[in-house]
């Protein structure tokens, strides 16, 4: 009786240990959690310059953040970093080519709500000023690469200039279907499509190209009206989309400081999604 009565008590602590171990993993895990979503010092990629982070620092820190920040030369090692875990977030990408990324690589990267911003992409003409001036038989310079043609097509086809097939999720020109006014296309490189402008009646590509050629890129004709598919805005690892400093840092940088870099430094080539 006795020897069952110890190895009754010695069963009893094992258990009570074992929801003792639960209750220290638990309250750990419950630290990390905690830990992480406190974080005040965020390590952060961007490509090419720092310069747009760099204008709303004053925010980020009235905000309760610190910014560690990371330039990157190349459009894919700022998706790297991050999957690695050398950085936290990064800033540069739209949610196309996020989805592309993850699609391409196995991984579940995710942007973070609010976006910034949005390349604005444009019809320019040096011999039109409105879209009811095209006449018939003109001729569109379009980019010759998937993403930005179908952009452009859908550019037209949001003016009324042709009707694409729906079933196509990126149109080319030969997924025309309705074209009344008989336009003609050319195609070519995106960043020498400017050049084209004395040859063509229009032209359809992302505002900066025409900025980088010296041109003024508020001059255009009509504006896409895809700006929040293609909004840039932080991106992070799944488990952080909801996270407080992430959240923060996307709300801290729709600041004045922002909005002035993108219309005088960018030259307009950038939309804020807050204004």
């Amino acid at each position: 009786m006795k020897k069952r009565i110890i190895a009754l008590m010695f069963v009893a602590a094992l258990a009570l240990g074992c929801v003792a171990c639960g209750k220290t993993e638990s309250k750990t895990d419950s630290n990390k959690k905690t830990a992480k979503e406190d974080k005040k010092v965020i390590k952060l990629g961007v490509r090419d310059s720092s310069d747009a982070i760099d204008v709303c620092k004053k925010e980020i820190e009235k905000a309760g953040y610190k910014v560690e920040v990371t330039v990157f030369d190349d459009s894919i090692q700022p998706n790297v970093a991050l999957g690695e875990g050398s950085i936290d977030i990064n800033w540069y990408q739209h949610e196309p080519y996020l989805e592309a990324y993850n699609a391409e690589n196995g991984t579940d990267f995710v942007m973070v709500e609010p976006k910034t911003a949005a390349p604005l992409f444009a019809m320019y003409s040096d011999k039109i000023k409105s879209v009811d001036e095209i006449k018939d038989g003109a001729t569109i310079g379009l980019c010759n690469d998937a993403a930005n043609q179908a952009r452009g097509l859908r550019l037209l086809e949001h003016v009324g200039l042709i009707k694409l097939d729906e079933s196509v999720e990126t149109p080319t020109k030969l997924d025309i279907k309705e074209n009344k006014k008989n336009l003609k296309f050319i195609e070519t490189d995106m960043q020498v499509l400017p050049q084209s402008l004395p040859d063509v009646d229009a032209i359809v590509l992302a505002a900066a190209h025409m900025a980088n050629a010296g041109l003024d890129a508020q001059k255009y004709v009509a504006a896409s009206d895809d700006a929040e598919t293609f909004a840039v805005g932080f991106v992070v690892r799944k488990e952080d989309k909801d996270a407080e400093w992430a959240t923060g840092l996307a709300k801290a940088v729709q600041c004045d400081e922002l909005a002035k870099y993108y219309k005088e430094v960018k030259q307009g080539t950038m939309v804020p999604m807050w204004k």
